[in-house]
């Protein structure tokens, strides 16, 4: 059976990075990171679940260390700022228009929410693009997407190669821009938007390994410039990201889903990694996501955050934003 070939760019989008054209594949015709695979094979997978989890114990009746704060005004503020709804779940605001990222507003299948939305997911109207940088269910949600696209359903969604396939099974009707690493959106704004690389993976089933794309997101502005840094773990693609953009003023980076570190560390950054990323994008300010709201590996939903603040203090780290659900850092 003849393996169907797989998208390595948009044609109508252009590339920012020089000499880039396009994504690599496999043999299998699977996308690839820059520096090595992300993905573990199931002996793997079967040799963590077997392992003692000596936090296990810290997991009885384990409680968030994030605050919520009710807002429900989050979308009528349409001041230039950013909040945090959760997990990886954020709006940015600028220029008036509101940017939604990997929103995820409910729990995800038996794993259920430690944080609340800050508001009623029926509030979440008036969203203007919505992006989502890879297919995992933590951050690409079918019920999430159906509802908010039925909200707006003049949200543009953009989102990385052959993803906008998964969105039509969801019968999501919303315009669909698909990129390839280094593309950037065109956008009747004064907003520029590109989809970069991570070190990550992507799968659904059992069957669609790496079938569809991951990256990550640049968010430039005259105001300020953000990086959304997803899923991924430590690797060269952030020493190329500081080299296109030499000025990043808030990278927000996950510390969450790192333990064990042999297992995860490919795919995910932990408290220390993240500080490494901060330092190798060269980044002002760090956002720490992707934490205190599911519980999806071995370290309990507290440690993430308690363990990047002794970092802090160890380190003498200030330049580093832990935000409460719900408020809304302005600019």
């Amino acid at each position: 059976m003849k393996i169907p070939e797989r998208l390595t760019h948009n044609p109508d989008l252009s590339f920012v990075k020089e000499n880039w054209t396009g994504n690599l594949l496999n043999e299998k015709q699977q996308y690839i990171n820059l520096d090595g695979p992300s993905e573990r094979p199931f002996s793997d997978f079967f040799k963590w679940q077997k392992e003692r989890n000596q936090l296990r114990p810290l997991k009885r009746k384990q409680k968030t260390n994030i605050e919520v704060v009710e807002n429900s005004k989050l979308i009528k503020n349409t001041d230039n700022g950013f909040s945090w709804l959760g997990h990886a779940t954020f709006l940015f605001t600028i220029h008036k228009k509101h940017f939604i990222v990997d929103p995820v507003l409910f729990g995800v299948g038996p794993l259920k929410r430690y944080t609340a939305l800050p508001c009623r997911a029926e509030e979440l109207k008036h969203i203007d693009y919505i992006l989502l940088s890879h297919n995992h269910r933590d951050h690409a949600d079918k019920k999430s997407m159906q509802m908010l696209c039925a909200l707006n359903p003049h949200a543009i969604i953009l989102t990385g190669l052959e993803i906008g396939k998964l969105l039509r099974r969801w019968k999501i009707s919303n315009r669909i821009v698909e990129a390839g690493w280094f593309q950037q959106y065109q956008l009747d704004e004064d907003v520029t938007v590109t989809y970069l690389p991570a070190k990550h993976w992507s799968r659904r089933g059992l069957t669609d390994m790496n079938e569809m794309l991951w990256g990550s997101f640049m968010i430039e502005s005259t105001e300020v410039n953000y990086y959304f840094g997803a899923d991924s773990g430590l690797g060269i693609h952030y020493d190329e990201i500081a080299q296109l953009y030499p000025s990043i003023d808030y990278a927000f980076l996950g510390i969450g889903a790192y333990k064990p570190e042999w297992f995860m560390h490919t795919a995910h950054t932990s408290p220390a990694d993240v500080l490494l990323a901060m330092e190798q994008l060269n980044a002002k300010h760090l956002v720490p996501m992707h934490h205190g709201t599911f519980d999806l590996s071995d370290e309990p939903v507290f440690y993430p955050k308690q363990e990047l603040l002794q970092l802090q203090e160890e380190q003498n780290i200030s330049n580093v934003f832990h935000l409460k659900i719900g408020e809304k850092l302005m600019l």
